[in-house]
Parts: structure tokens; C-alpha cells; sequence
């Protein structure tokens, strides 16, 4: 089955544009982690520095998503970043991993077909 160039080009942009946006959202409050933020990665086993460390990477893989030229940089920090929450969320039990699977395979997807014809340019 042929899919319509346009609905293809549009599906991209909304797949690629709630990836980034989702993750600006998540890391920017991790930058200056409140009490909840910073209980919640001591639960985890982390410090409120390794919170900041994560909410500029998932600031910076969210913005570098965004863009075409760095789309391929950005989902694979995403995927790289989301497989260590996965890592997280098993080895303590703490949390379900079950966004963190579904943000891995999203960015996985999309730095596979950045740049590639048809794909998420």
C-alpha cells in the first residue's frame, strides 16, 4: 500500500515535533531539579547533579531532534538516554518502564530514517 506523500511528510513532522517537544518538557525542569524531582532520583539511586546532568541531555536531544540537519544526533541521544531509564525503572522496580520503551522505539525509529529518502528529513 502507497502512502500519500503529504500525509507521510505530516505524520513525520507530529512524530518527530511531540518527541522533541515532550522531551524539552521533561529535561528542563530536571536542569534545576525541585524537592520532588531530586527525591525522586534519589529513590532511583542518582544525586540531584545526575538529575541536571539528564535534563540537559534530554533538553539538548530534544532540540537537536527538531531540527533536520541534527535529527539523526538528537533521537539517538533520546534512545541512548531512554535505554538508561529503562535500565532504571527494571533494576529498581521503582516506576514503569512502559514510556520510556515506547520513547526508545519513537527515537530508535526516527534516527534510523533521518535523512533517508521517504524518511523524517
Amino acid at each position: 500500500m502507497k502512502i500519500n506523500h503529504r500525509v507521510r511528510a505530516v505524520t513525520d513532522w507530529v512524530l518527530v515535533g511531540l518527541l522533541g517537544l515532550s522531551f524539552l518538557a521533561a529535561g528542563i525542569p530536571k536542569i534545576a531539579p525541585g524537592p520532588g524531582m531530586v527525591r525522586r532520583f534519589e529513590a532511583w539511586g542518582y544525586t540531584a547533579e545526575f538529575a541536571t546532568v539528564i535534563g540537559v541531555v534530554e533538553s539538548l536531544g530534544g532540540l537537536l531532534v527538531l531540527h533536520p540537519k541534527t535529527r539523526r544526533l538528537g533521537a539517538s541521544i533520546i534512545a541512548i538516554d531512554m535505554a538508561g531509564a529503562i535500565y532504571t525503572h527494571f533494576s529498581t522496580g521503582i516506576g514503569s518502564p512502559t514510556m520510556a520503551i515506547v520513547y526508545f522505539g519513537l527515537a530508535i525509529g526516527i534516527a534510523a530514517m533521518a535523512g533517508r529518502p521517504g524518511g523524517p528529513s
